[in-house]
């Protein structure tokens, strides 16, 4: 894949994150501190709503404070989640629209492939919060492209790693990233949505066979989540359609 706008322009990317914070903090804005702390999240076995803005607030705050050894792992998402979750909900969003134009700010400076890792993790997060508390939406958001590119990306390597024939990812309306060198020798086709979230971790390996591939999707799938920390859940994660 050739670099596009969107992965070599961090500005393009933190303009994305700062939607997507904004979106996240008005879905979740109206929910009680005691509701949130109680709410399971669906897509993150093991946290409630408060530990998942707690996490997405806790990022902001260790890029701040240079606090990255072990970035993108479980052990790091935890300690934030474990580190903000007390100030209840209200004082989790409060202190990440405090923190984050902060981080925003600093789109000159920052790494382009990093920057589309923060907007991959939030837009994840964002349709988690949906989830959630059943809010669905911005499936269709301009930010999406961010994330999609950076999970293009991430497929490529993985597909070129294993010499495998490349792969079309194309959505109905035209979008499309190819993964692997040459001309694609196999097509899957969803909504940008579905492939955000198969390819991003929240569908498990039956949903992803499940999607319109035009041959056998077995080869892409054993190699298509090795060595990243992106799993397919074990049990299917089926979400809200939008009414």
């Amino acid at each position: 894949m050739t670099p596009s706008p969107t992965i070599s322009d961090p500005s393009v990317s933190l303009a994305a994150y700062r939607a997507v914070r904004e979106r996240t903090t008005e879905v979740l804005g109206g929910i009680d501190d005691g509701a949130a702390a109680s709410t399971a999240v669906p897509g993150c076995p093991g946290w409630t709503v408060t530990e998942l803005a707690a996490h997405m607030c806790g990022v902001c705050v260790d890029i701040l404070e240079g606090h990255l050894d072990g970035v993108g792992t479980a052990p790091w998402a935890d300690a934030q989640a474990e580190r903000f979750a007390p100030l209840g909900l209200a004082g989790v969003l409060d202190h990440w629209n405090e923190v984050a134009p902060q981080v925003e700010a600093l789109a000159p400076a920052f790494p382009p492939q990093p920057a589309t890792q923060l907007v991959f993790d939030a837009t994840t997060h964002e349709h988690d919060a949906r989830g959630a508390v059943s809010a669905p939406g911005a499936r269709d958001a301009d930010s999406l492209a961010v994330p999609l590119e950076f999970l293009g990306r991430l497929l490529d390597a993985q597909v070129r790693k294993a010499s495998l024939p490349a792969l079309a990812l194309r959505t109905p309306d035209g979008w499309i990233a190819l993964a692997g060198e040459g001309p694609p020798a196999i097509e899957v086709r969803a909504s940008a949505f579905e492939l955000f979230r198969s390819f991003g971790g929240r569908r498990a390996i039956d949903q992803i066979r499940a999607l319109d591939w035009s041959g056998d999707p077995e080869p892409y799938l054993a190699v298509a989540f090795t060595d990243t920390p992106l799993r397919p859940p074990d049990r299917p994660l089926v979400e809200d359609p939008i009414e």
